[in-house]
């Protein structure tokens, strides 16, 4: 089924970002608003685990958008790189409260920094009612052309000579566990 609120929401967001000025640090903390709706809820009358997952989507679009990342993407995109997208290649979540019904809270999305193949995000949701941290979630987002690399998108920007920064040990734990877990597939096909 197509999810039309998904994507009028990222219109709303693509549409917010415009004629907003460029945030030029790209490790600072993007906070975005969300509220727990009738159609968020599971038989258990909470948040429906898919629901947190599609909700920090809507953190990383805007990222992107801010950030002028997706624009630069098109660009490239444009310049004859056809191929070229961005998907979630792996995750690790910790679901560590409820949301329920009605439940406003923030979208917490941070750049921890990116290799040759793919960028590095942690995010996080805090409810308003007691501030407490509902959701965490670490993401690798790989680019589908080989040709470009986020460092090459990263200098797209024109922000100066950024470089990524070390990877915390929690992210680089993550990328390792990730690079074990493809290896493993890739050996079952």
């Amino acid at each position: 089924m197509f999810d039309f609120g998904y994507v009028f929401r990222v219109i709303a967001l693509n549409w917010r970002s415009k004629g907003k000025v460029r945030v030029k640090d790209l490790f600072s903390e993007f906070i975005l608003p969300g509220r727990c709706w009738i159609n968020d809820l599971d038989i258990n009358w909470h948040m429906n685990n898919s629901r947190y997952l599609r909700e920090c989507d809507f953190g990383r679009i805007d990222w992107l958008m801010k950030t002028g990342f997706w624009n630069a993407m098109l660009e490239t995109r444009k310049s004859n790189v056809k191929d070229l997208n961005l998907v979630v290649s792996s995750c690790q979540a910790q679901f560590r409260r409820s949301i329920e019904l009605g439940d406003r809270f923030k979208i917490y999305t941070r750049l921890c920094g990116w290799d040759d193949r793919a960028l590095y995000m942690e995010q996080w949701m805090v409810t308003d009612k007691d501030n407490q941290i509902a959701f965490a979630l670490l993401v690798r987002i790989a680019l589908t052309s080989r040709s470009v690399t986020p460092q090459m998108l990263i200098d797209a920007l024109q922000l100066g000579a950024i470089q990524s920064p070390e990877l915390s040990e929690t992210m680089r734990n993550f990328k390792e566990n990730h690079q074990i877990s493809s290896s493993g597939v890739k050996a079952k096909l």
